[in-house]
Formats: C-alpha cells, sequence, structure tokens
C-alpha cells in the first residue's frame, strides 16, 4: 500500500510539477492573474450597494424603489459590474506592459482604447435627432475574452515595436514628462492603423465584429463546456489533488478564473435584466464545493472539537478561527494535510461529493441566488450564502459543512488516536 502511495505520488509530481512551474514562470498568466485581482476594487468597492439595494425583503424593497435609492443602486452595480470587461483590459495591459520593462500606463491606456475602438457603434433615431452609441453589452460578459485577447495581444505587440527603435527620437531639451509622452507615438501609429483594418476586414464576415466573432466561435463554447456543474466538480476535484501533494490550487484555478469571470458576469448582467440566470446551476454549485478553502477543510476543522490528544486540542483553537474566514494553510500545513495518507480521499472526494449535491439541489430547492453579491474572499462562507441565495442556500451550504464533517471525521479520529499514543509513549518515555 505504502510503495502504491509513492508511486502514484512520484507520478503525480511528474506530471503536475512541470505544468505547476510552467504556470507559475508564463508572463502572460502573471498578467491575467494580477488584472483580475486589480478589479477587485470595483467587484468589492460595490459590494455593499449591491446587497444593501437587493436584499429580499418587501419592505425595504419598497422603501428603496419609493425613494429612488433602488434605481441608482442597480445603476451603480450596471455601470460597474456589468462593464468589467472594460476595467480587465486596462488592468491587464498595466500588468502585462510593465512585466514587460516598458511604460504600464502607456500600456493600459492603449489596450482600453483598442478594446474600445473595436466596439460596434449603433446609431438610433430620437425626436433630439440621432443618438450614437456603443454597444455596452460588448463591455460585459460578451467582451470578457476580447478583453482578455486584447489586454495581452496589445502590450505584447506595444513592446515588441518598442524594442525595434520604432520610438519618437525627442531632444534631450524635451522635459521627461512631454518625452515619454510622445516616444511611442509610431509604434501607436502602427497599432491603430493594424486595428482600422481589423475592425474594417470584420464587417465582411457573417458577424459583422469581433466581438460577437470570438464569442460565437470562442467565447460561447470555451463558457458553455468550462462553466458547466460538471466542468466545476471537476476542476475544484483536481484543485484538491495537487493541494494535497503540497501544490498551490492557484495552478489550475488561474487558468479557470477566465471562465468563473465571464460566467459570473453573464449572471450579473441577466439578474439585472430581470432575466434568468444563464448559469444559475453553476452558481449553486460554485457554493458547494468550496467551504473553507480548497479541500473543503473546515469539516476537518469542526472535527478537531472531538480531539483527546493535546496537539489537536491546541491545534483547533488556530485553525478553526482561521478557516471560517476561508484560510486554511494553518491546517494544510499544520497537521499536515499535505502528502499525508490519513487525509486523501476525503480531501481529494470532498468536493466531487457536495458538488454533486448542489447540483441535485439546484432541482429541488427554492433558491433565489443574486449574482451582484461579491464580498471579499475572506467573508465566512455562510454569511456569503445567506446574502447571495437567501435562507435556502444558506442551509445547503449547512448542510454541505456537514457532510464535509462526516467525511473527514472518521480520518481525523484515526489521526487523533496516533498523535495521543505518542503522547503517552513520550510521557513514559519521560518517566523512565
Amino acid at each position: 500500500m505504502s510503495n502504491a502511495f509513492e508511486k502514484f505520488q512520484t507520478g503525480l509530481q511528474k506530471v503536475v510539477g512541470p505544468f505547476a512551474n510552467k504556470v507559475g514562470s508564463s508572463k502572460y498568466i502573471k498578467a491575467l492573474t494580477e488584472g483580475f485581482m486589480c478589479t477587485m476594487p470595483i467587484t468589492l468597492g460595490v459590494a455593499a450597494i449591491a446587497v444593501l439595494s437587493n436584499l429580499p425583503i418587501a419592505p425595504w424593497v419598497s422603501f428603496l424603489k419609493s425613494t429612488g435609492l433602488y434605481q441608482t443602486g442597480q445603476d451603480v452595480v450596471a455601470l460597474t459590474l456589468s462593464l468589467i470587461a472594460i476595467y480587465v483590459v486596462g488592468a491587464i495591459g498595466y500588468c502585462f506592459t510593465r512585466d514587460l520593462k516598458e511604460n504600464g500606463i502607456v500600456g493600459a491606456i492603449i489596450a482600453t482604447a483598442s478594446f474600445i475602438v473595436l466596439i460596434p457603434i449603433q446609431t438610433f433615431n430620437t425626436k433630439a435627432g440621432a443618438v450614437t452609441a456603443l454597444g455596452t453589452k460588448f463591455m460585459g460578459s460578451d467582451g470578457i475574452f476580447v478583453a482578455i485577447l486584447i489586454g495581452l495581444f496589445i502590450p505584447r505587440l506595444y513592446c515588441y515595436l518598442m524594442s525595434k527603435n520604432l520610438q519618437l527620437k525627442l531632444p534631450d531639451t524635451v522635459p521627461p514628462m512631454v518625452s515619454k509622452s510622445l516616444t511611442p507615438t509610431f509604434v501607436s501609429m502602427i497599432i491603430f492603423t493594424m486595428l482600422f483594418f481589423v475592425k474594417y476586414a470584420c464587417t465582411f464576415t457573417p458577424y459583422g465584429n469581433l466581438f460577437t466573432m470570438i464569442a460565437t466561435l470562442i467565447g460561447q463554447p470555451i463558457t458553455k463546456l468550462g462553466a458547466s456543474p460538471l466542468s466545476l466538480i471537476i476542476v475544484y476535484t483536481a484543485m484538491n489533488l495537487v493541494w494535497f501533494f503540497g501544490i498551490h490550487p492557484n495552478t489550475i484555478l488561474i487558468p479557470y478564473m477566465p471562465v468563473l469571470m465571464a460566467a459570473g458576469t453573464a449572471n450579473t448582467e441577466a439578474y439585472l435584466a430581470g432575466k434568468t440566470l444563464p448559469f444559475y446551476a453553476f452558481a449553486i454549485v460554485s457554493t458547494c464545493v468550496y467551504v473553507g478553502g480548497s479541500g473543503n477543510t473546515l469539516g476537518l476543522c469542526l472535527a478537531t472539537l472531538f480531539a483527546k490528544s493535546d496537539k489537536y486540542k491546541a491545534m483547533r483553537k488556530l485553525v478553526i478561527p482561521a478557516n471560517i474566514f476561508n484560510i486554511n494553510e494553518p491546517v494544510i500545513f499544520g497537521f499536515p494535510l499535505v502528502l499525508n495518507p490519513i487525509y486523501l480521499l476525503p480531501m481529494v472526494l470532498s468536493s466531487l461529493v457536495t458538488g454533486f449535491i448542489g447540483w441535485i439541489a439546484v432541482g429541488i430547492l427554492p433558491i433565489q441566488f443574486n449574482p451582484t453579491i461579491s464580498m471579499p474572499w475572506v467573508t465566512p462562507g455562510f454569511v456569503t450564502a445567506f446574502f447571495a441565495g437567501g435562507i435556502w442556500l444558506f442551509l445547503l451550504w449547512i448542510l454541505c459543512l456537514l457532510v464535509h464533517f462526516i467525511m473527514y471525521l472518521p480520518f481525523f479520529l484515526i489521526d487523533d488516536k496516533n498523535a495521543l499514543e505518542a503522547e503517552k509513549a513520550n510521557v513514559a518515555t519521560q518517566v523512565a
């Protein structure tokens, strides 16, 4: 049994190790990660407004609507969360350009401008005359994949052209601020000329514009495949597996982030428009596969309440408070769970079991899910579940926690018994 486990461990390390190193060292992945994180002040900044303006309490909703506060709150959410693509492209552009040792601000501005240039312009005739408008839907879920591509491609092209000495040369007497602004003039002319031809060429396609073409050919298939409940369960189960072997789950989560972002934005847009959430089941299952951090270790932490050994009596004072706030490094490395064969099965299978429970619950429980609710990652899961889905999602979260607790408990009792025996043996040795 031991030899088989060691062979499995060695084999997984050979497969996942190089992949993890490749992902961790990739400037493209790093720019994506940092770019998405840079948008968190927006998503978290409007969290309180989203929560308060969408609380499912009839008297409160009536008050907000009668005072006009409801519509204002919806407008704020719509102009932030529903336009997330335009913030993403600038953030990724900045991070990628900076990592390539060029001016990050210039990269962010050019990337954002490139994104806007490609957005279709629509003209409407009104009583006041013709009105020209940008299609805001392309700044939301329909634009996420274009935002990622533009945020990576345009800065890369900008840095490449800058490295070919295409900068505008100015005398040393020109103030540095002016010089830095004018240096990329030739490079910008090349980039926007290229965008002109791309935008023009797209008018000859059946799609009419780059956004519709990419959304149809790339974005929709990836999102439908990746944003299914089954895909989510598989991804989080794989995250638990690599975390068991000491490889941070972000190795798998980071490439999956565009799918999570696109699905979340699509749900937000549908919710604000009063439509059915396109990824409703996906959103509910996501609450069930991640309880207290990767590996769903909050259930294990609660199992320490039954500890008899001094080791785990002391550790529960540390791991339970931390895990409630989704910080599970103390239990991952403190027990440890990493490479601890006792906990392999419950750790890896936890997301699989409760993921399917959540998937089944979608067709049973009348959960009214609000995708506009966004809270910091350290917010206790039961708090997020209650505000996002009311009492039913809260109860479902509690059920998943209970299942994780039951899964971990027998394995913990074995570990605790071994620790207790070791402590007794140590005392006997000291007495002797």
